[in-house]
């Protein structure tokens, strides 16, 4: 039994060795198992960043920022991994972004859309990308619109050219074909004078009117009837109004446009071929008259000043401005609307800057010199005794004291000589020179000040001590700064003949000395200060000079023996000679640079028509004579004269009420070559002899001409 007993915890005692040894290898193999994944991983991690980084070398901008990414998944805690993907990733999106907007900038759309694409790549939520992409959206956009407006221009229709081109400036007023174009347009325009919108052929046909004292709905009617427009007339349209016009050789629009002003009366076009007449009144125009809305974002111009400006030149009275994107938005007529752009456009331009070269150089020089023998200035003799004052403790004044007895024994042994008696001999030259120099460079904007301050900014410390009824007074201090040193404010104005007026105000200063308060505890300081003020008026590049802040300052101080120092030659063993000279002087240098010129205004944008008081129009009201011959359609001649044999021929008609025949379509299109005339009956106020004539046959090609004939104090 014994020996089972001690054999069991052998075999436990074995089993429990061979589990704690398996315990102890398996953790072994795990931990060696950890270290081999941990150095594959880092072996790999270092591979994929070796392999992107030379990606990258090589141009292979694409694959070598995929291995840096993979790196940094194999290898995630590895900080020198995260940091070359983030910035090899921010450097070559932006290298992608500036190659795209170059490539765009130079006209090549496809080149550009590849290297945001790329971009996208890498970041696909990258804005600046995406916008890019939009902007070149917006460009094919555009090119769509100018090819339209440049095919307008070749037709001659200017007004619905800029009218087209308009949407493309409001999207990018910095759009450099778009702004070449409108310039063309301007000039075309305004070498032309026209006025009003776009019009259609018809309201271009030449005309002749010759009418006294005529029915204004009639005149309306043969102008109708002759050339093909559609004219309508408001209700309120005097039914007795009557005009008189002879012009020769005007456009159709011309002729109303006369005939309105005759009459104080307004249109509207409807359509190509349709104007709508009414009177000029408030009413009518509140009712009828087309407004337009209009946003100018503003770069350089104040809004508030542009405001003033509208309202005070244009009297607009509906415009609102948005400061936080410094912006107008205005709502008027188109005419007045167009203005404005006019006079925007004129004002809101950059403001030119000036870079100021300064020097800024201050010498100083110091000559000292300390000369001669220092003589005592005074002595005290005192007189030692041997008695002691009643109550003088020992030790103190009193406890020896001269007595009137002790000075029969009084001789050197009892004096005492006070101070020591000493004899210095000064020889001493100080000769020194100092240059301070600044040079800064400060740029600013036309018409802006600047400031410049070069020195130490010294604390001022002032104490305020309010007494209480009871206890301790409450002391309050007080810190103010004073600048010292250099301080220079500049202020240019730039000239458009590239001359620059500065006013510079200039002002050094220095501690001369500290003032102690010995009852607040407080420390004051002494400045000495040298002001200039000036104008200059400089060119660009020109350098000025300023000179002549001088401070001169000598001291001469002698200290003599009194008779012995005032001999001629051994005077200067009895006395000691000072001086002390110093001179300081400060020189400005300044040269200004303009950077950006002004731009000098066009003649068209300086100078322009904006109509009468009480009507606004950017072009003046003028007469277009056109050539009836060359005119591109039909040419209407509507007479109030008699028929002249010069005339062209008209059949033989017998007297009868007049009549004004119809429009007769063009050759081109008419079954005959020669269209015959159907008159229309037209009433009139009192009957006279007239003569209605058409003679197509004779007349140029596509021409109609209508003939009145009105006796002498007869009106229509």
């Amino acid at each position: 039994m014994k020996i089972e007993n001690h054999a069991l915890p052998q075999k436990n005692h074995h089993r429990m060795v061979c589990m704690s040894q398996f315990a102890i290898a398996f953790r072994r193999r795990t931990v060696l198992l950890m270290v081999a994944v941990m150095l594959v991983g880092c072996t790999a991690g270092e591979r994929l960043h070796k392999d992107g980084m030379a990606l990258l070398n090589e141009g292979e901008t694409e694959q070598g920022l995929a291995k840096l990414q993979e790196a940094v998944k194999v290898d995630p805690d590895n900080v020198s991994y995260r940091i070359a993907l983030t910035r090899n990733r921010a450097q070559t999106i932006s290298r992608m972004l500036m190659l795209g907007n170059n490539e765009r900038v130079a006209g090549h759309p496809e080149a550009s859309r590849a290297a945001y694409q790329r971009v996208l790549k890498i970041d696909p939520n990258n804005m600046l990308a995406k916008g890019g992409l939009a902007a070149l959206k917006m460009d094919g956009r555009h090119n769509v619109i100018l090819d339209k407006v440049k095919n307008l221009v070749k037709k001659g229709d200017m007004a619905a050219a800029r009218d087209a081109l308009n949407p493309v400036l409001l999207e990018n007023p910095r759009h450099e074909e778009a702004l070449a174009l409108q310039r063309k347009l301007d000039e075309l325009i305004a070498k032309e004078q026209s006025a009003g919108p776009a019009l259609m052929v018809k309201f271009k046909k030449p005309v002749t009117l010759q009418f006294r004292d005529a029915n204004l709905k009639m005149v309306f009617e043969a102008l109708s009837r002759t050339s093909g427009i559609n004219v309508m007339l408001d209700k309120d349209v005097k039914p007795d109004l009557k005009t008189s016009i002879f012009v020769k050789d005007v456009s159709v629009e011309d002729a109303i446009n006369l005939i309105m002003l005759q009459n104080q009366l307004e249109k509207n076009i409807i359509s190509e071929n349709t104007v709508f007449i009414y009177p000029s009144t408030p009413e009518k125009i509140k009712n009828y008259r087309n407004l337009k809305v209009r946003s100018f974002h503003l770069t350089n111009a104040d809004p508030k000043q542009m405001l003033t400006m509208l309202k005070t030149l244009l009297k607009t009275k509906d415009i609102f401005i948005h400061e936080k994107t410094n912006s107008i938005v205005m709502r008027d007529t188109p005419e007045a609307v167009r203005l404005a752009e006019r006079m925007i456009a004129d004002q809101d331009i950059a403001e030119p800057e000036v870079m100021m070269e300064v020097e800024v150089l201050e010498v100083n020089r110091t000559r000292a010199t300390n000369l001669g023998i220092q003589w005592p200035t005074g002595m005290t003799l005192t007189a030692v005794g041997n008695a002691v004052l009643p109550g003088a403790a020992a030790g103190t004044a009193g406890a020896a004291s001269q007595t009137l007895n002790g000075l029969r024994h009084l001789n050197g042994n009892n004096i005492i000589v006070s101070p020591q008696l000493s004899v210095t001999l000064n020889a001493l030259l100080t000769d020194s020179d100092t240059n301070i120099l600044a040079s800064p460079r400060i740029r600013a904007r036309n018409r802006e000040k600047a400031k410049i301050m070069i020195g130490d900014r010294v604390p001022v410390i002032t104490n305020a001590v309010t007494p209480v009824s009871t206890g301790t007074p409450v002391v309050t201090g007080n810190v103010q700064y004073l600048d010292v040193g250099l301080k220079l404010d500049v202020e240019p104005d730039i000239h458009l003949d590239g001359e620059v007026a500065i006013r510079i105000n200039l002002e050094v200063s220095s501690i001369v000395k500290e003032v102690p308060n010995v009852q607040s505890g407080t420390l004051a300081y002494q400045i000495g200060t040298r002001n200039a003020s000036t104008l200059l008026q400089l060119k660009d590049g020109e350098t000025q000079i300023l000179a002549g802040l001088i401070d001169n300052e000598g001291r001469e101080n002698a200290n003599k023996v009194p008779g012995l120092g005032q001999m001629p030659m051994l005077g200067r063993l009895f006395s000691n000679h000072a001086t002390n000279d110093t001179k300081t002087e400060i020189i400005l240098s300044i040269t200004p640079h303009i950077v950006g010129r002004l731009r000098v205004t066009d003649a068209r944008e300086m100078e322009y028509w904006s109509g009468t008081e009480g009507t606004l129009r950017d072009s003046s009201l003028t007469l277009k004579p056109v050539n009836a011959t060359n005119a591109p359609a039909a040419a209407a001649a509507v007479s109030g004269q008699p028929a002249s044999p010069q005339q062209l021929p008209v059949p033989a008609l017998t007297p009868a009420p007049m009549q004004v025949p119809i429009p007769v379509p063009d050759q081109a299109q008419a079954p005959a070559p020669v269209p015959e005339p159907v008159p229309t009956p037209v009433p009139v106020p009192a009957p006279a002899p007239a003569v209605a004539a058409a003679a197509a046959g004779a007349a140029p090609k596509s021409q109609i001409t209508v003939s009145q004939v009105v006796p002498s104090g007869t009106g229509l």
